[in-house]
């Protein structure tokens, strides 16, 4: 499978190969160590048959990059996963979507034999996200899905050369692929990656990076407001995307830094939809207009219908995905030529850039011994910070429900929130009292508005 984007990065090496490709908190990386970083993880490759799958599990960022530009040299499709899940699913996962190799870190990047055979064809890559029951769906993207939704992205934002461009969130996710990944390695973009095992590891590659694009979701923004922090002087542009802004927080971000937070919205199906280009449509409450290139209506419920070039390919049939067209389930309306995003038909709700799919959460909770019932609603810490909390009809202590969430759940998965009762509160046919939960719960329901990156 030939790669433009391997195409497009050996003509950047050979235009100089001294340029740099990142800073890191042990130093500049150029694009000649991405290059050879590649070439000792292709090693690594060459008992894997070329147009196969390859998942790679790997949170260092530089290491990332070199890992997917060697996938990608080998003619191979990568498949995307998130390293902060628990490591125990990551091979099922691989498993599930046909991948023939693993390369993951844990002490030392290894490549794992997964077994399965699924061909590239002309798959790129396969980002993962939540299906309608909650569980992992992958979504297929061919190069130039990848390409078009990268270079829309940059257009619409006015990102370009001499920009540094800020890694706060994880390149396998949609958001990180289109703002980051394909952007460095296809347009030579510069990136600031932080050392995420440390706890200030953000805050210093902030202060050191010298970053002027700030990708950020809103509980990194609400961290940044809560802090004694001064952001550097390079920023120009802050995006936040992953869920919702409040408008409060945005104006009070305005307030606090003297910088604009422009709202952007998407979906792993379909790259970028919205963008906020004049920085005031977070304080209106709405993500802006379509991103360029990219048509936006409403269907016949109300959900947000997107067509573009950069609309990926559902890997198992899917109704809502397909022709270049996703239809989200994400409700929306228009207020002034802008996208105002008024919930979400599915219950699906957002955590800190995560989708969080109410059923699969009490899927792992019912598996406890001794719960006999659970619901999980969306919820607002007294911080304001999104989670989700877990009313249990159960014969076993929260704590044991913790531990099990712990241990199988992605952190912002993990209910902050649980409570254990005897029975839930239905009604007589069964339905859940949801004034009922709320009250047991203690909580006020945050508003369901969420967007899917």
């Amino acid at each position: 499978m030939q790669s433009p984007v391997v195409d497009a990065f050996a003509t950047l090496l050979r235009a100089d190969p001294a340029a740099p490709v990142a800073w890191t908190a042990t130093g500049s990386r150029d694009r000649q160590s991405l290059a050879a970083a590649a070439d000792q993880i292709g090693t690594l490759l060459a008992a894997t048959p070329a147009d196969a799958r390859i998942a790679i599990s790997v949170r260092d960022g530089f290491l990332f990059l070199a890992a997917v530009l060697a996938v990608w040299r080998h003619g191979s499709c990568a498949i995307l996963l998130d390293a902060a899940d628990p490591q125990a699913p990551r091979l099922d996962l691989a498993r599930q979507f046909g991948a023939s190799a693993l390369l993951h870190l844990d002490r030392e990047l290894r490549c794992e034999r997964v077994g399965a055979t699924a061909p590239a064809n002309d798959l790129a890559a396969i980002k993962l996200t939540s299906g309608s029951t909650g569980g992992p769906r992958g979504v297929g993207v061919g190069f130039p899905e990848l390409i078009a939704d990268a270079e829309a992205l940059e257009h619409s934002m006015g990102i370009g050369k001499g920009d540094r461009v800020f890694a706060a969130v994880p390149m396998s996710f949609s958001y990180g692929v289109g703002n980051l990944l394909v952007p460095a390695l296809f347009c030579g973009r510069e990136l600031v990656l932080p050392d995420t095992s440390h706890p200030v590891g953000l805050m210093h590659a902030l202060r050191h990076g010298a970053p002027t694009v700030l990708p950020a979701v809103p509980a990194l923004l609400r961290a940044l407001l809560g802090s004694t922090f001064e952001l550097p002087s390079s920023l120009r542009l802050v995006l936040s995307a992953g869920a919702v802004l409040a408008p409060s927080v945005a104006s009070a971000f305005h307030r606090r830094f003297h910088r604009r937070v422009h709202a952007f919205y998407g979906a792993t199906e379909a790259g970028g939809i919205c963008y906020d280009r004049t920085g005031l449509a977070a304080e209106r409450g709405t993500v802006g207009t379509p991103v360029d290139g990219v048509a936006v209506s409403l269907d016949q419920n109300g959900c947000v219908q997107v067509k573009s070039k950069a609309v990926g390919r559902a890997l198992h049939p899917d109704p809502a995905l397909g022709c270049g067209v996703f239809t989200t389930t994400d409700l929306g309306e228009w207020r002034g030529g802008e996208l105002h995003l008024s919930g979400n038909a599915s219950g699906v709700f957002d955590v800190g850039g995560h989708k969080v799919h109410p059923g699969e959460v009490e899927r792992v909770i019912a598996a406890v011994p001794g719960v006999v019932d659970v619901v999980v609603v969306p919820w607002l810490d007294e911080h304001g910070r999104a989670s989700c909390a877990a009313l249990v009809a159960a014969s076993v202590d929260e704590a044991a429900v913790r531990r099990h969430c712990v241990q199988k759940l992605p952190a912002a998965k993990v209910p902050r929130c649980i409570v254990v009762v005897p029975e839930l509160p239905r009604s007589s046919r069964g339905k859940l009292l949801h004034a009922d939960v709320e009250r047991l719960l203690g909580i006020a329901r945050p508003d369901r508005s969420g967007s899917a990156t």
